[in-house]
């Protein structure tokens, strides 16, 4: 057992910086909360599929992109604000945000994509 107190690795605590990590969890649960609405939507992708119709969107895969791509875009921006926040020196954490929002939304236009090929 060591001979510390509470708080004697504060130099650890102190590189996450608490107001990022809410306003990226914050972020986190909206992008949870608009992914629900995609779900909803592209369920409705795939109402005028049939045999006449061999889009994309029908096939098994395209299926399975559609539910999946805009979790994985969430996952990999909730990553990027985290890596964000682990790397953290000096101030420059906020660069996370920008940079989770982009990789969100390159999973929705991907997502996008595939519920409007033909």
């Amino acid at each position: 057992m060591h001979a510390g107190v509470y708080g004697a690795n504060a130099s650890g605590a102190s590189r996450w910086p608490t107001a990022y990590l809410i306003v990226a969890g914050v972020l986190t649960a909206a992008g949870a909360l608009l992914n629900a609405g995609v779900f909803f939507i592209s369920v409705f992708a795939t109402d005028d599929c049939s045999p006449q119709n061999p889009a994309f969107r029908c096939t098994g895969t395209g299926i399975l992109m559609m539910m999946g791509l805009p979790w994985l875009g969430l996952a990999a921006a909730a990553g990027a604000a985290l890596a964000a926040a682990a790397w953290w020196h000096g101030g420059q954490v906020w660069w996370g945000l920008p940079a989770g929002a982009l990789l969100y939304a390159a999973g929705l236009a991907a997502t996008w994509s595939v519920m409007t090929s033909s």
